[in-house]
């Protein structure tokens, strides 16, 4: 028996968290703050491993 498909909303929410850190890598850069822009390059690093891991336990478990 298979399970029934999952939400994928999750993935949505983490594409538009992923946008507003490039985004925000841009104004930072452009107002010289560059802590604030290396901390956001971070933080879009982490998003974005987030998102493959949970998309390769989606497909693992068959809820794509």
């Amino acid at each position: 028996m298979m399970d029934k498909p999952k939400s994928k909303a999750v993935f949505l929410l983490l594409a538009f968290l992923a946008v507003l850190m490039m985004v925000a890598f841009s104004v930072f850069a452009a107002e010289a703050m560059w802590l604030l822009a290396a901390l956001t390059v971070l933080i879009f690093i982490g998003i974005f491993g987030a998102g493959f891991t949970l998309k390769k336990k989606y497909r693992e478990n068959g809820w794509l």
